[in-house]
């Protein structure tokens, strides 16, 4: 049997969603482990249905709308980071820009003869805001290192 870290189940073993805690998609801790009495590993979990992309749309050409996804997963962002280290940045941003624009719309894009450096900087500047969210460290949990020096 496994629990989940993010949510304690109730006395009839459901957490507040209803769901129990071995169904649930996520990170996931053995009870021994959580017991301290044996070491564990953690448990990643596929979530069972997908979640729908939600998307926004984010720039035309030519009176055509392009949309760009709202909210990367977790994974992608992990991915573009990885890229940007060990690639470069402008690897990571041509992924960034495929993954959140979607084929159409990166190739719309790539394939626009009159695209002006402003215009592509204002495109990647709004993708760059989008990607960044999906690798954020979660709010209100304590960072390592001083306040003052942030690191």
């Amino acid at each position: 049997m496994t629990a989940t870290l993010t949510a304690g189940p109730a006395a009839n073993g459901h957490d507040e969603t209803g769901l129990l805690p071995q169904d649930e998609p996520g990170l996931h801790v053995s009870p021994d482990l959580a017991a301290g009495t044996q070491p564990g590993i953690v448990s990643l979990r596929s979530a069972k249905t997908q979640a729908a992309e939600e998307r926004i749309p984010a720039f035309s050409i030519n009176g055509e709308v392009y949309s760009i996804l709202t909210k990367p997963r977790v994974n992608q962002g992990l991915k573009y980071v990885h890229l940007a280290r060990t690639k470069g940045s402008e690897i990571a941003v041509d992924y960034m820009l495929e993954v959140l624009l979607g084929t159409e719309g990166y190739e719309a894009l790539i394939g626009f003869d009159d695209l002006t450096e402003a215009d592509l900087e204002a495109v990647i500047s709004a993708a760059s805001r989008i990607m960044a969210g999906a690798v954020d460290t979660p709010k209100g949990k304590q960072q390592r290192g001083s306040a003052r020096s942030r690191g």
